[in-house]
């Protein structure tokens, strides 16, 4: 059993430390969904990679870094890895989580780990306790002390002792729903300077969504780094139709429907849609197999054949999409951009933009990179500018799900061919005042010698 939340309560000496825990964030919490793991069969070449590399301890790369768009399923991987491990390999875990005040915060990072290494690896409890006792304000001080005096110190007197541990693993999952970006990135370079010190054994599956901040920390200590980008496997698609056969065939036999229910055709539309996400999927099934409703009715809601009743059968995937778009800086920037992608997408189905597009928004190529740091969730940029997911476009064009950031097919349309009108008439002005320079200055080439000869006729 891996550390819960029955940890070292019967110490007084570590009464101090336990009010800076948040066991919310433990893997093994009341507050992780329980369904909120890997289905049988599926992910198998990802959960086979990451076991590969915990089961390696001499392997240089001391950090696993899991990474993908918003809602293909890093968490799940994560809860899996977590429950399969046994307690010696997986020490510590801890799952964040941004609208929970239990699980958002990034100065509870380090103390809840150091908690759960005094059960998963006893021997650090007294060099623990002996820092805590020493300073007993420890858990108020910043990041950078916290990791240095409740867990390199421990791990430091462990070595000292003779005793060391096998390179166990933290899991950290969710990095990016951390509520302060730049503390995102101060216990992130925490961790890679640990990773290279020799006194803290530590390896460290860290799951999070691909945002520009969380790159560019990693990379700094890239050659300690295995990254796994889930946006690049060529296997999500299966995984997915796997699922959704094996779940419709469940709903399918507790609702007494016909054993081919739903049929090939709307699997396919699920699929195709999905794209990869498994939020997606697993959406439709959630919504689909209501224990209190007709599956079929369910069905046609959510392929928008009827009218949904009252929640939306999306809520749950409409609010990761809005929790990313209230993110962004530039509100407005923001609304041209998704305009501009909508008009585009309408006009030539399945092209995202090109980088030269950056010109109908008169910006460079690079500023529009830069406007669009937060947007790695849900964009990609290579080749060119598209979504990750199909289903965030259905999302901006549907008003009832989206709201303040809905844009019409048509609207998105108008506003792009406005952006194409604009930036042509940018250039035509752009060419009409160096025509105007050049006649200037031709005048001017042709006047002075004129004049120099008119100052030189007596007549």
């Amino acid at each position: 059993m891996h550390p819960g939340v029955e940890l070292l309560s019967s110490f007084p000496d570590i009464k101090t430390l336990k009010e800076f825990v948040s066991f919310r964030a433990l893997y093994n919490s009341s507050a992780q969904d329980p369904t909120r793991r890997v289905h049988p069969g599926t992910r198998q070449r990802v959960l086979k990679r990451i076991l590969d590399w915990i089961d390696t301890p001499s392997a240089k790369e001391r950090i696993f870094w899991l990474h993908g768009p918003a809602g293909v399923g890093k968490s799940a991987i994560a809860q899996t890895i977590a429950r399969s491990c046994a307690k010696g390999k997986v020490a510590a875990t801890f799952f964040f989580y941004r609208s929970d005040p239990g699980r958002n915060d990034g100065n509870r990072l380090f103390t809840t780990l150091a908690w759960q290494f005094g059960s998963s690896i006893p021997a650090t409890k007294n060099a623990l306790i002996h820092s805590l006792n020493e300073c007993p304000d420890i858990p108020m001080t910043d990041v950078e002390t916290q990791f240095e005096e409740l867990i390199v110190k421990p791990f430091k007197a462990l070595k000292m002792s003779g005793v060391q541990p096998s390179a166990p693993v933290v899991i950290i999952d969710g990095v990016d729903e951390c509520s302060d970006d730049n503390l995102q990135r101060r216990f992130l370079k925490v961790i890679g300077n640990a990773v290279k010190d020799d006194r803290v054994p530590l390896r460290f599956l860290i799951c999070s969504r691909p945002e520009a901040h969380i790159q560019d920390t990693i990379d700094t200590f890239r050659s300690l780094t295995l990254p796994l980008d889930l946006a690049k496997l060529d296997d999500a698609n299966q995984d997915i139709e796997r699922y959704l056969r094996a779940e419709f065939s469940r709903i399918a036999t507790e609702q007494d429907l016909d054993p081919a229910w739903p049929g090939e055709e709307i699997i396919q539309e699920f699929i195709y849609k999905a794209c990869g996400q498994f939020i997606y999927a697993s959406t439709v099934i959630k919504y689909t197999g209501d224990e209190y409703s007709s599956a079929q009715t369910q069905l046609d809601i959510i392929r928008g054949l009827k009218p949904p009743s009252s929640i939306s059968p999306f809520a749950e995937l409409d609010e990761l999409y809005k929790e990313i778009l209230r993110r962004q800086r530039d509100p407005d920037f923001l609304k041209d951009f998704l305009s501009l992608l909508i008009g585009r997408n309408g006009i030539e189905l399945d092209l995202g933009l090109h980088k030269d597009d950056a010109l109908l928004l008169n910006v460079s190529a690079k500023d529009l990179h830069r406007k669009l740091r937060g947007m790695h969730s849900l964009l990609k940029f290579e080749p060119f500018i598209d979504v990750h997911h199909r289903s965030f476009l259905d999302f901006l064009q549907d008003l009832s799900r989206s709201g303040q950031y809905y844009i019409s097919k048509q609207a998105g349309t108008r506003r792009y061919l406005d952006f194409i009108v604009g930036s042509l008439v940018r250039y035509a002005s752009t060419i009409i005042e160096r025509h105007d320079e050049c006649v200037s200055s031709v005048k001017i080439e042709i006047s002075t010698p004129y004049r120099s000869l008119q100052s030189q006729n007596p007549f």
